[in-house]
């Protein structure tokens, strides 16, 4: 049997028409532990309409990386899929099956990665104006979501109405790419658009922290407004649950291809940002920092790890226990509150730095230095 791989060119493709960010990342010797990672991990990919191909190397990188990287988690925790039908993208089997349907947060058509100046792009990774950030972040979500409800086949069927889909709880999995920022915004803001409720930390006379929960019932952006709390809705009866990740990256397949000693050794890589804190009366995120590969197996990166399960309390078919235990869980609780189960360690936002050694440096320990300077800097020391 011929090995498929992800960065031979698809039939009829020419190097003119493959997307500035494939060409760019097909080409990296940084990239070298990503790239075989995605084909190991493709190999086992069963691509039902011989499409991904195509659309990994075009306009659709972003999306295929995230879907490939849910095609792992899925797998990782011993899910067996049907795939003899091309959608809903991904139909677990057994005693708890689910119907999965992967979709992304896009850039408005016509724009692409290529109509930005990369140096550009970098600065805007962090947006000036947060607020507004989550407003079009909630927008652009809630846009996503709705067209994949809405969506009907040629024989008119929405996706939980397809013939091997009956009675299967229904589920999107959804990562935004709607702009440069669009991965800092965390699971945080999609549950208050998903419950229509907002979490409120404050402190009691003793200094603990007490949450309360404050009911939001719209969301605006510019001259837009939708509703808040998409689970209530009509439209999301049918609707079991939302898969959400801002990890599900190149960054994921290059720190665990790494782990695994797929890259150079002129190539190292560090992992910063901001973690759950288990501590009952955190209401931050704490900093983390560290170098990929200075620790045993046991501590490696899974795929699983930045996934998040929001349930639908209100759902005609709700997903079974233990149907996707792999992932971060959420449910509300009748008091408003949302009960969080964590199975893996929580990296609310990460950035992962790739260094090279040049000129006989050892870029590991450069690595080590990087994350000693982040950790007892200010971004560290909050």
């Amino acid at each position: 049997m011929m090995t498929r791989s992800l960065f031979d060119l698809a039939r009829k493709m020419t190097p003119e028409k493959v997307s500035r960010e494939f060409r760019d990342f097909s080409g990296a010797h940084a990239y070298t532990a990503a790239r075989r990672l995605m084909d190991e991990t493709f190999a086992d990919f069963p691509d039902v309409d011989h499409s991904f191909v195509r659309e990994f190397q075009t306009a659709g990188f972003s999306a295929r990386v995230f879907e490939l990287a849910l095609f792992a988690a899925l797998r990782e925790q011993g899910k067996e899929l049907d795939r003899t039908s091309p959608a809903p993208d991904f139909l677990t089997t057994g005693d708890t099956p689910v119907a999965i349907e992967a979709t992304t947060t896009n850039p408005p058509q016509g724009e692409t990665a290529d109509d930005e100046d990369i140096a550009a792009a970098v600065r805007r990774l962090i947006p000036d104006d947060m607020e507004e950030a989550q407003a079009e972040f909630t927008m652009q979500i809630g846009k996503a979501l709705r067209r994949k409800l809405e969506h009907r086949d040629a024989q008119g069927h929405a996706y939980w109405e397809k013939p091997h889909v009956d009675g299967v709880p229904f589920v999107i999995a959804v990562q935004s790419f709607h702009n440069p920022s669009a991965l800092i915004h965390t699971v945080n803001s999609l549950a208050t658009y998903l419950y229509g409720i907002r979490d409120i930390a404050t402190r009691d006379n003793h200094g603990s922290l007490v949450l309360n929960s404050q009911v939001v019932t719209e969301h605006r952006h510019k001259h837009k407004t939708i509703p808040s709390g998409l689970f209530a809705q009509p439209e999301a009866e049918n609707l079991a649950a939302v898969i959400f990740t801002n990890s599900a990256t190149v960054s994921k397949f290059s720190r665990m291809g790494t782990e695994r000693g797929y890259g150079p050794e002129d190539v190292a890589m560090a992992r910063v940002g901001l973690a759950y804190d288990p501590d009952p009366n955190a209401s931050v995120a704490v900093p983390f920092g560290y170098v990929i590969g200075d620790y045993g197996p046991e501590d490696h990166e899974t795929f699983s790890e930045g996934f998040h399960v929001l349930h639908n309390p209100w759902t005609r078919t709700p997903v079974a226990a233990g149907a996707l235990d792999g992932f971060t869980e959420h449910h509300l609780q009748p008091d408003g509150r949302t009960l969080t189960t964590i199975r893996h360690p929580d990296y609310y936002l990460s950035r992962t730095w790739i260094l090279q050694g040049e000129g006989g440096g050892n870029p590991v320990q450069t690595a080590r230095r990087r994350v000693q300077q982040y950790l007892a800097g200010p971004e560290g020391a909050r």
